[in-house]
This record gives C-alpha cells, structure tokens and sequence, in this order.
C-alpha cells in the first residue's frame, strides 16, 4: 500500500461518519470511528487519502478540489451515471451497494490508492479548480446583478 502524505497522515484509519440525529442508536462503535449529526466534511475530505460516498454532488466536487480519489457506491437517482462517469473520467471508481464482497471492497481500495496516474490527474484538476473558485465567480455575477 503507497505511503500516506504527511499532510494527510493524521487522519489516515479514522472513520467519519455523519448520522443525523441517530449517533445513540449506534452501538460498539470502534474507537477510530466518530459518529455525529453534523461534521465539517470539506476540512475531513482535505485529510483523507481516499473518501468513499454516494456520489453527490457536493461530496464529488470536495473529492475533486482536494485532489482525493473518490470509490463512490452510489444508491440513487443519478448517483449510478454520476459514477460511471467518475470512472470515465478517471478520478475514482464505483462498485454497486448490492452484492459487493471485501475482496471487491479491497481490490477497489487498493487500485485507487497505487493509480499514479489518476493521482496526477486530481492533482492538476485541484490546482485548475484552486485558481478559478466557482464559488467566488457565481457570488460575483449574483452581486453584479444585484447592483445593475
């Protein structure tokens, strides 16, 4: 298994886990597992070495600005094409929610984490979204509306 980036070591083996106003109903939680209604997920995914989600959107363009392979097992709408295309586009992987086995679950794990080439990808893909922020031009066109 490649080594982790020191700037990501920290939170290599911990496991957060956002589930609503549920965290009592959880029983033997292991110790490097938090559970939650609510965390910062942008500053967990900017640590991670890999984030497995369901393939929103939201949770995508994070894998994506932080230059994170993403193993998506997504569960509906168009969560299914959405990750067909993140394979297409070589910036993760996707296996079915259904009928996955922890050989599947390792062997997706590990390919994602040895792909050099998918790594150089995100990294270019994080730098290109690092200096043109969406966020920043849509708040600039709704303000210049605003003031017209």
């Amino acid at each position: 298994m490649p080594a982790f980036p020191a700037s990501r070591r920290q939170a290599a083996g911990a496991l957060h886990r956002h589930v609503g106003g549920l965290p009592d109903a959880y029983r033997a939680v292991q110790d490097n597992v938090s559970l939650d209604a609510w965390f910062p997920q942008p500053s967990a995914v900017a640590k991670s070495e890999l984030f497995s989600h369901h393939r929103g959107d939201n949770s995508f363009c994070e894998a994506l600005r932080f230059d994170v392979p993403s193993l998506i097992m997504p569960y509906c709408r168009d969560g299914h094409d959405n990750a067909r295309r993140a394979e297409e586009t070589g910036t993760g992987d996707h296996i079915g929610r259904d009928g996955w086995t922890e050989g599947v679950l390792e062997r997706a794990i590990l390919g994602l984490l040895a792909d050099d080439a998918m790594r150089a990808r995100l990294k270019g893909n994080a730098a290109q979204m690092a200096l043109n922020p969406g966020t920043d031009v849509a708040a600039q066109a709704i303000l210049s509306l605003i003031r017209t």
